[in-house]
């Protein structure tokens, strides 16, 4: 997982079954200078690979830029699964 972006790990995750969520983007602001909200709701975590069960949590962040707020909230999603935040 090292090295990879927060949202390229959480996306892997997600791949092998480690983890189920639910993403949702809203774009805010003003149209010359939009704020991209995301959230990731989750709806499930194999807890039998060592993660916490964070089910039915929801997480948000807002930036400029889509990808920056993706990775900004897949981090804290990975933290809340107990991810070693050198790892991330």
């Amino acid at each position: 997982m090292e090295g990879q972006r927060p949202y390229m790990t959480l996306h892997n995750m997600q791949q092998q079954r480690a983890i189920s969520y639910r993403e949702e983007r809203h774009e805010r602001g003003p149209r010359d200078a939009p704020e991209w909200e995301v959230w990731i709701h989750v709806a499930a975590v194999d807890t039998t690979r060592g993660y916490r069960n964070i089910a039915t949590q929801s997480y948000w962040q807002r930036a400029g830029k889509v990808q920056q707020a993706k990775d900004m909230v897949a981090r804290q999603v990975l933290l809340a699964l107990g991810l070693n935040p050198s790892e991330i």
